[in-house]
């Protein structure tokens, strides 16, 4: 193992981080898509099914925004989820512009398919890791993870002007 030293992040290559971890999500999705497809849950839509089974009958926008997908994306996600028959849209009463989504049966039924799938995924990436590094790695990635819910930290694409 390679000797530690204080090490000023301005030094590291962002590639050698964000690469891998940009790698592992499309992995995670290729895997997901492949095993869902049977039920005719696209490529990433079963991240929004996810999202719903921790917060159902959100606004389109509010999953858009926490998921950090365009308001197009969501919509044909949920057009698609939608036609299969796993959520369905009702106007939103304070404000009829806008469309609450929420799970139907069938969509609440995927939840531990959907769960297994992901548990399997997640044996094969961690398959090397010791209790103790899986635990430290989940540490870690939260803490990371964390800063950028922090009040007052916008990353560039979330700032109405669009500056960097």
């Amino acid at each position: 193992m390679e000797n530690f030293r204080e090490i000023n992040l301005k030094e590291i290559d962002p590639r050698e981080i964000l690469g891998p971890i940009a790698h592992t999500y499309r992995s995670n999705l290729a895997y997901m898509a492949k095993e869902l497809e049977a039920y005719r849950v696209g490529s990433g839509q079963f991240e929004f099914l996810l999202f719903l089974y921790h917060k159902d009958g959100v606004s389109q926008e509010t999953i858009a925004k926490t998921l950090k997908v365009s308001k197009a994306t969501i919509a044909r996600a949920i057009h698609n989820l939608e036609k299969e028959g796993y959520v369905y849209r009702e106007r939103d009463e304070k404000d009829l512009r806008a469309y609450k989504v929420y799970l139907t049966d069938k969509g609440k039924e995927m939840r531990s398919i959907i769960f297994k799938k992901q548990a399997s995924f997640m044996d094969l990436l961690f398959s090397d890791f010791t209790f103790e590094e899986k635990k430290i790695f989940r540490l870690l990635i939260h803490k990371a993870v964390i800063k950028l819910f922090e009040p007052g930290v916008e990353t560039p694409s979330d700032r109405p002007d669009g500056m960097k």
